[in-house]
């Protein structure tokens, strides 16, 4: 009986202890896949907190995270070193200063402002949340503004270099030429373009007052701000089947605007191209770099070095190629994108370069979000043609240098881009 009860216990008691032995090794398991995720977790948020501690990780005021390769905190750099003199300079004022006191915002934004320009750059700018946007909205081809395109005079003034048709600038009577000296009775001397621009967008509906200069004569108009989508292409066919664009300005939509234009100027029977970039203060490079990839052939567009002497090519690779006459008008407001354009049309020899000498801005810059909204533009780096021309402070030098005739009734610099085309259609 002992051992028959001893052989029944055995049996019946295996399976029992078994379930025991398996519910513990699962046991077992889970609570060390909990034990490493807690422990992942934790050197998680300790990364976290020491990368913002030392100024490696930010987070923006729009939810956004990035991280840099420089570690930056508030107990760093430049500030840290003038913020006790800056305290006292402010204390006294604060005691003795005669008129109102200063708006803090106001003075900080002036700070940051004169910092950046004592690097002696004047591409390189700091925006505030508000300016930034602006300057967003700005690349797009559409925002709410006046509709003027503009370009930096070395005297400080923004001149408007073209009205957009039926805009509120044409509705005030601004014209081309004029040079604005304040927006909102704001100086725009010291300012950079985007800056300055950013001021003169605003609100659909709201009024801005432009103090300007046109031939010697001080004025000031008043604009009401509306929506203005950008045409930023205009075409049409000219005698003879030869074709003319004119591109105002390098933005997003630039890119399938002219691309329209020229499938639509070819169905037409296109035999030769005039391309009028003049006025064309630049743009996005991505925009450029994408129009000269659709009429270049395949190759290198354009390349970048930074202050290392890293390099950066930009090459198209679509197959599309222009096989007819090209002539490209430029002068010296063609500045940035449009001389990328302008040069690389010349080093593949694809048309003649008329006109006048460029402007001769040949440097690139990256804008880099601040925590609060805020940005600040830099130069990082300059860029070259396909055979390396260096543009900076020189520009693209004309083919065949035209020089525009102020006192004829017609386009002397277009003239000289149809004639070029007809001798290319006659030597074929």
């Amino acid at each position: 009986m002992e051992e028959n009860f001893n052989e029944e216990s055995k049996s019946e008691l295996r399976p029992e202890v078994k379930v025991v032995n398996e519910g513990a090794m699962a046991r077992g398991v889970l609570l060390g896949v909990l034990s490493t995720l807690l422990v992942m977790v934790a050197v998680l948020c300790v990364t976290v907190v020491v990368l913002l501690k030392n100024g490696y990780l930010h987070i923006s005021t729009d939810g956004s995270v990035y991280v840099q390769s420089d570690a930056t905190t508030d107990d760093s750099g430049i500030g840290s070193e003038v913020e006790a003199k800056l305290n006292a300079i402010e204390s006294v004022l604060d005691s003795k200063f005669y008129f109102e006191n200063v708006d803090s915002e106001e003075a900080a934004e002036a700070i940051y402002k004169a910092y950046l320009s004592s690097y002696g750059d004047k591409y390189t700018v700091y925006y505030t949340a508000e300016e930034y946007q602006s300057l967003l909205e700005s690349t797009t081809g559409t925002f709410y503004g006046i509709g003027a395109t503009c370009q930096k005079n070395e005297d400080g003034t923004i001149q408007i270099v073209a009205i957009i048709e039926d805009s509120p600038a044409e509705a005030a009577g601004l014209q081309a030429g004029d040079k604005i000296t304040a927006v909102d009775g704001q100086s725009v001397l010291d300012l950079d373009l985007s800056t300055a621009v950013s001021l003169i967008k605003g609100d659909k509906g709201t009024d801005v007052v432009l103090s300007i200069i046109r031939n010697s004569e001080n004025l000031e108009i008043t604009a009401t701000r509306d929506e203005i989508n950008v045409k930023t292409v205009e075409y049409q066919m000219m005698e003879d089947n030869i074709g003319y664009i004119a591109v105002s300005q390098f933005d997003e939509v630039t890119t399938d605007q002219f691309i329209d234009a020229i499938e639509d100027l070819e169905a037409q029977g296109m035999v030769g191209l005039v391309i009028d970039i003049r006025d064309n203060p630049g743009g996005v490079l991505s925009t450029v770099v994408d129009m000269l990839e659709y009429i270049l052939p395949d190759g290198l567009i354009v390349y970048t070095e930074d202050v290392d002497g890293n390099r950066t090519n930009y090459s198209g690779d679509d197959n599309n190629e222009l096989t007819i006459p090209v002539a490209v008008l430029v002068n010296g407001n063609s500045a940035s994108a449009s001389e990328i354009f302008a040069g690389a049309v010349q080093d593949y020899e694809l048309g003649a370069i008329i006109g006048t000498q460029t402007f001769g801005k040949g440097i690139v810059q990256t804008i880099q979000p601040l925590t609060d909204g805020s940005a600040i533009k830099y130069t990082i780096a300059k860029y070259f043609t396909p055979k390396g021309q260096d543009i900076h402070g020189v520009g693209v030098t004309p083919d065949i240098n035209v020089e525009l005739d102020t006192e004829s009734d017609t386009d002397n610099q277009l003239e000289a881009g149809i004639n070029y085309i007809k001798e290319q259609l006659t030597n074929q």
